[in-house]
C-alpha cells in the first residue's frame, strides 16, 4: 500500500531582488506580483507551520535551505494517511509550541529561596534609552568590516559602518526600546546583536557568511512512496 506523505516546497523560486523590495514589518512587498513576502529567516519550524496552516491563501516567503530541510524532516516522521493536512499542521504547530514553552519553563526553574527574593523585588530598573548607540562590526578574520549596512529590526533606524568598522545610530524620543535587535542587511553576511540600552557602546558584532536563501510561493505538496 502506498503511503501519502506531504512535502513543503518552493516549486518556482522567485528571482526578484529581496533587498530592493519595499520593506514592511516582518515582510517585504514585491511589486512584480503585488504580494507580501514573509521573511521566515528568524522563524522556528513550529512558527512557519502555524503560518502555513492558518493562512487562507497561498503564502510567499523567504527562508533558508536548512529551514526547508528541517520542515520536511519533521513532516517525514509524522503519520500522514487519511488526514486533513491543513488542520493537522495547525495541531502539530501548537504541540511543538507547547513543547518548546515547557522546555523553556523547565530550564528557568530556580531554588525556592532565590524565587522568593525575585518576587519581593519592587525596584526593577528599566533602561533609559541613550541618545545614540555605537559599536564595531568585524569580519571572520577579526578585521574591521567597512560599508556594512545595519538596522534595528522593524524600525527606520539604520546606518553604515565606516572604514574602521564603526557604526553609530542616533535615537530620538520616538524610539521604542522594545525594538532591540540590531541586524545586518546583506546578501553576503548574516549577524544580529541584542542591544543593551543601559550603555551607548555595544559589544562587537561579528559577521557570518550568509546561508543561501530561497524565495517564492510555499506549497505543501503530496508525494508518493
Amino acid at each position: 500500500m502506498k503511503t501519502r506523505i506531504n512535502e513543503v516546497t518552493i516549486a518556482e523560486p522567485c528571482s526578484q531582488n529581496w533587498d530592493e523590495m519595499e520593506k514592511g514589518a516582518g515582510f517585504n512587498f514585491c511589486t512584480a506580483c503585488s504580494k507580501n513576502v514573509i521573511d521566515f529567516s528568524g522563524y522556528t519550524s513550529a512558527e512557519i507551520i502555524q503560518v502555513l496552516a492558518s493562512s487562507g491563501s497561498s503564502v510567499c516567503g523567504r527562508l533558508s535551505q536548512s529551514q526547508l530541510n528541517q520542515l520536511n524532516l519533521q513532516l517525514s516522521i509524522v503519520p500522514t494517511r487519511n488526514r486533513n493536512w491543513m488542520k493537522y499542521l495547525g495541531v502539530l504547530a501548537i504541540g511543538m509550541s507547547i513543547f518548546v514553552m515547557d522546555a523553556r519553563a523547565e530550564n528557568l526553574k530556580m531554588p525556592i529561596e532565590i524565587t522568593k527574593s525575585i518576587n519581593n523585588k519592587t525596584d526593577d530598573k528599566k533602561p533609559v534609552v541613550p541618545k545614540k548607540i555605537y559599536g564595531y562590526v568585524i569580519g571572520a578574520d577579526k578585521k574591521p568590516a567597512a560599508g556594512i549596512r545595519l538596522s534595528i529590526l522593524d524600525t527606520k533606524y539604520a546606518t553604515l559602518t565606516d572604514k574602521n568598522g564603526r557604526y553609530e545610530i542616533l535615537l530620538d524620543s520616538k524610539f521604542n526600546s522594545s525594538k532591540n535587535q540590531l541586524i545586518v542587511e546583506s546578501i553576503r553576511y548574516s549577524a544580529f546583536l541584542t542591544l543593551d540600552f543601559f550603555k551607548e557602546k555595544q559589544n562587537n558584532l561579528q559577521l557570518k557568511k550568509a546561508e543561501p536563501m530561497i524565495m517564492g510561493e510555499i506549497a505543501i505538496m503530496p508525494i508518493k512512496k
